[in-house]
């Protein structure tokens, strides 16, 4: 759900972020409900580890199928399943250790906390949940819940799952990804709009995900949907079932450079993109210094003792931004003396170069003018020929579709993302031609103007040696004027 500390409660008066419940919709629950019927229309068993007000149960219930849960909490003074008030993790880990078999469940349907790898549960207890999960790890709590949920399903159980979506690109989640790939058969992947939760206090990204364990023969198609702008139009993609039906590799990055992200609903010939060299075979891709305790070591304004120019993170700024800050004349000294101050890739200080957002659905690239610094925030370093282009091609609406609708849809994006950009093969003319655009661009954006009119020349010029279709360039240029619903 993101670092945050205010409170969100429930009717029940218990704070949803600490315990990670938010109430499914019921229409998401009629679409995992017929779905998986339809997967295994003989089943009759369903389980929920995570039961909260048997939103997901219900119509399983309704249509006559034996149903158990589990919760924390006690939500309801009735419930219409076998409900037990325990905590699913500690059930996982006794299950474990006593060797027990699968759980004789067809059904098994979920929507795990979402709490993020702060809370005081993972912090207590993190000795036994990093031996219980040492194969996909603790990121978090959805996390854990679905390489359970996986464990304990027999062969053949439909697994339905609305989750937190950071595990289909992040790389804390490369190993469960691998999990789902190698035991389950996947049938639906769903992105789900930003206000799902909106009416509970939450604004999160989710997926709906259906999964089917251990079914040697492959599926011929996943049912894919990608990001709505909001619940109605969501809401109609479920009941009406608007699918998309690709084969199962469009659904993953499969190349040598990449770890299984799942990739929904992108353009055939956009993903032949990722077949070309990678940003870092261009061009050194690194991350720069992390003082620990910027309070104490920034300075927003150049003063006496902090000289040093230090960009921190351009988020939506493109082509040209001054420092986010001033760091002391003396911080390498500092660094050798502070065991927090951590100063990376020293070689790469005071260059030339290019320097990328870390924070935000939006991404940017800006020049880095020698004699400067930078933060975490990915640093681009290459030769003078290159560094032009390169600039421009970062800024590009290409580049930021490749960065949030496929590499990463989470809010940070690392150097290591960055370097495994796949680069344009553009010809001596075009980069040529796509250098003297970002100099523009940067002359314009210093002078406090708009850069707009360049961005639609790069925009042409990258489309235009990339290949791509209109089809695709109209997804893209959609993407990327309303990213923040879409991403």
């Amino acid at each position: 759900m993101g670092r945050h500390f205010k409170s969100v409660f429930s009717d029940e008066g218990i704070d949803r972020r600490d315990a990670g419940y938010y109430s499914s919709p019921d229409f998401v629950a009629r679409f995992f409900c017929d779905e998986m019927r339809c997967i295994n229309p003989g089943g009759n068993t369903v389980f929920d580890p995570c039961v909260g007000k048997e939103e997901l149960l219900e119509p399983f219930i309704c249509e006559g199928l034996r149903a158990e849960g589990f919760d924390c909490y006690s939500y309801l003074s009735d419930y219409r399943s076998l409900f037990r008030q325990t905590d699913f993790l500690e059930f996982f880990r006794e299950h474990t250790r006593q060797n027990k078999p699968a759980l004789d469940f067809d059904f098994i349907v979920a929507n795990p906390p979402y709490n993020c790898h702060e809370t005081n549960y993972i912090r207590d207890n993190k000795p036994w949940l990093r031996k219980l999960f040492a194969e996909t790890g603790v990121a978090n709590m959805y996390s854990m819940f679905i390489s359970a949920l996986i464990d304990l399903a027999k062969p053949g159980a439909v697994i339905g799952l609305l989750s937190f979506d950071s595990f289909l690109t992040a790389g804390a989640h490369a190993r469960l990804r691998a999990k789902i790939l190698r035991q389950c058969r996947i049938h639906h992947l769903v992105l789900c709009p930003t206000d799902l939760f909106r009416n509970q206090g939450a604004d999160v990204r989710t997926c709906l995900m259906i999964l089917e364990k251990n079914r040697s023969e492959p599926v011929e198609t996943v049912y894919v949907s990608n990001r709505p702008r909001d619940v109605d139009a969501f809401r109609e993609i479920l009941i009406r079932k608007q699918f998309k039906r690709v084969p199962p590799g469009d659904t993953v990055l499969s190349g040598s450079r990449d770890a299984s992200e799942f990739v929904i609903d992108c353009p055939e010939d956009v993903l032949k993109l990722f077949q070309f060299a990678r940003l870092d075979s261009h061009a050194q891709v690194k991350t720069g210094i992390s003082t620990g305790n910027d309070g104490m070591y920034l300075r927003s304004e150049l003063a006496p003792g902090h000289s040093v120019p230090f960009y921190k993170n351009p988020g939506s700024r493109k082509f040209y931004c001054s420092p986010d800050a001033y760091l002391p004349a003396d911080f390498q000294q500092i660094a050798r003396g502070v065991p927090n101050f951590i100063v990376r890739n020293r070689d790469l200080l005071f260059r030339s170069g290019i320097i990328c957002s870390s924070m935000g659905v939006k991404f940017g690239a800006c020049y880095l003018p020698a004699g400067g610094t930078f933060g975490v925030n990915p640093g681009v370093f290459c030769d003078d020929a290159s560094l032009w282009w390169l600039l421009a091609y970062l800024n590009s609406s290409l580049v930021h579709y490749l960065v949030r609708g496929v590499l990463l849809r989470t809010n940070m994006i690392t150097s290591g993302y960055v370097a495994r950009i796949p680069v344009v093969p553009f010809d001596e003319e075009a980069k040529q031609l796509l250098a003297k655009f970002a100099r523009r661009a940067y002359d314009l954006e210093q002078k406090g103007c708009s850069s707009s009119p360049l961005q639609v020349d790069i925009d042409r010029l990258v489309f235009e040696k990339s290949g791509l279709s209109l089809s695709s360039r109209q997804t893209i240029d959609n993407f990327c004027k309303d990213i923040v619903r879409l991403a």
